[in-house]
């Protein structure tokens, strides 16, 4: 089995002084495998292949030499978000079980944490509980509807399959730089650290700070002139209101929110080129892409080499008459291999489906679209309570069953609001209480259990919520109250 580590050090041996990582201090291709290589050293003598690894790393330099590192000893990564709260971080170390944990220092060194308190980590088996996950590359944590955030297992096959895809549409090649600045807890980070090292091209180490201040973003981008930039449509917003003038040279890579047809138009004239990108974490990054054109309308565009996508309707035939609106489906390379220690819900979301290439296995994603007249797919939106805020995939149900068990909330419903207004799109969370519980109560309690983007902005006490005649919530009449 081939790895991400195998395609690396192939790359190296064909341009080891070529520049991998460019920042502060230049880092060559041939440095940075011997880093790689010593510290996979140093993970192998304490934990055997199969076991997750995970990482808290602010520099993308390391983060980038950590993945390689854990893909040589067969061990998929775990990147964690340091923002996120104490019992939710408990919970995902608790259900990935890593053996090892990577942390990144302030002087730029690393130091290696054994988190079961072993010498030698448990070799993977049924007997002890751990999966052997040798073959995957990386588990990335993603919003859960009861409550309980769920890992997504990307294996090397899936990553390479997708890597490959990368470099050859939307194009990325041995003169290009793409700036890192994107936290590795969100899975479209390991385009921007892994598709250079893969063609001989460079990933710029953004310095902290850069995906969240706009001053800072300007000034990486003048000094270090990369050709592709990767961000959501809530960072190009952030950077247009605060006046960046744009870079004529760079490609834009616009996704994990919808891009819509205004902050088309103002980005356009600011770059080269720019493409729409879409594809859930279970699809491994991106899965289709769009180049969007002046005045031309904004499409999901099409299947990256080696992914394929359908509509099925409710009955899981596929669905082909235009303008029908109907669930998306994911198959062809680059698919997930399922949930961590969650058989049911993979069986309930990967499963086998009529294609218009026969019966394949599928991930249905929840999204619903249709074909226009002339083939090509239109995004519809959410078929449940997930939705996209600021590039964060958040299940609105998880921010309910989070809520529902503080002793003194009765019912909650967590509604997005002012949808129609990027700049002041939030999360409010309706609750009805016993009266045992302030707002304050309320908000401590979420904060120490949910991750940033997934914490309500507003929190409403309510005497009851709002049904409809058939005794259901009535989210209509919340997204438009108070």
């Amino acid at each position: 089995m081939e790895t991400i580590w195998e395609r690396a050090v192939a790359q190296a041996e064909r341009t080891p002084a070529a520049v991998a990582i460019r920042g502060t201090v230049d880092q060559s291709y041939a440095s940075l495998i011997v880093q790689a290589g010593q510290l996979a050293l140093e993970l192998a003598e304490r934990t055997p292949a199969g076991r997750v690894i995970a990482m808290e790393l602010a520099r993308p330099s390391m983060a980038a030499a950590v993945i390689l590192a854990a893909a040589s000893c067969h061990c998929p990564v775990l990147p964690l978000n340091a923002d996120s709260p104490a019992m939710h971080r408990e919970f995902v170390l608790a259900d990935a079980r890593p053996a090892l944990l990577v942390r990144g220092l302030a002087d730029g060194s690393y130091q290696v944490e054994t988190l079961d308190g072993l010498k030698r980590a448990e070799t993977p088996s049924p007997d002890n509980g751990i999966l052997d996950l040798s073959g995957a590359a990386y588990v990335i944590y993603t919003s859960g509807s009861t409550g309980r955030p769920k890992g997504v297992i990307i294996s090397h096959e899936a990553l390479l399959d997708r890597l490959a895809a990368f470099a050859r549409v939307p194009g990325f090649g041995p003169r290009d730089a793409i700036l890192s600045m994107t936290a590795p807890s969100f899975d479209i980070s390991m385009a921007e650290l892994l598709v250079p090292l893969t063609v001989g091209g460079a990933l710029i180490a953004a310095p902290a700070g850069t995906g969240a201040d706009p001053a800072i973003f300007a000034a990486v981008v003048a000094e270090f002139r990369p050709t592709v930039i990767q961000a959501t449509p809530s960072f190009w917003r952030l950077a247009l209101a605060w006046g960046w003038t744009g870079a004529p040279d760079v490609r834009i890579w616009c996704g994990g929110e919808a891009l819509t047809p205004s902050l088309a138009e103002q980005l356009l004239p600011r770059c080269a080129e720019l493409w729409n990108m879409y594809g859930p974490t279970e699809a491994t990054i991106w899965v289709s892409i769009s180049r969007v054109l002046a005045g031309a309308p904004i499409e999901l565009g099409q299947p990256l080499p080696g992914a394929r996508m359908c509509l099925a309707g409710p009955d899981g035939q596929p669905v082909t008459e235009p303008q029908q609106p109907a669930e998306l489906l994911l198959y062809g390379t680059g698919l997930a291999e399922g949930y961590l220690n969650r058989p049911e819900l993979t069986a309930e979301r990967f499963l086998t489906c009529p294609t218009p290439d026969g019966p394949r296995r599928c991930y249905r994603t929840g999204d619903l679209a249709q074909y226009r007249t002339d083939g090509s797919l239109h995004f519809l939106g959410r078929a449940d309570g997930q939705i996209k805020l600021r590039g964060h995939r958040i299940e609105l149900s998880e921010i309910e069953a989070v809520a529902e068990e503080q002793p003194g909330i009765v019912e909650a419903a967590a509604i997005l609001r002012d949808v129609e207004d990027s700049e002041r799109t939030h999360i409010a969370l309706f609750v009805v209480t016993d009266g045992s519980v302030t707002d304050r109560e309320i908000r401590l309690w979420l904060a120490q259990r949910l991750p940033p983007p997934m914490r309500p902005a507003r929190v409403l006490i309510e005497t009851a919520l709002p049904r409809n005649t058939s005794g259901k919530l009535d989210r209509v009449s919340l997204a438009g109250s108070r």
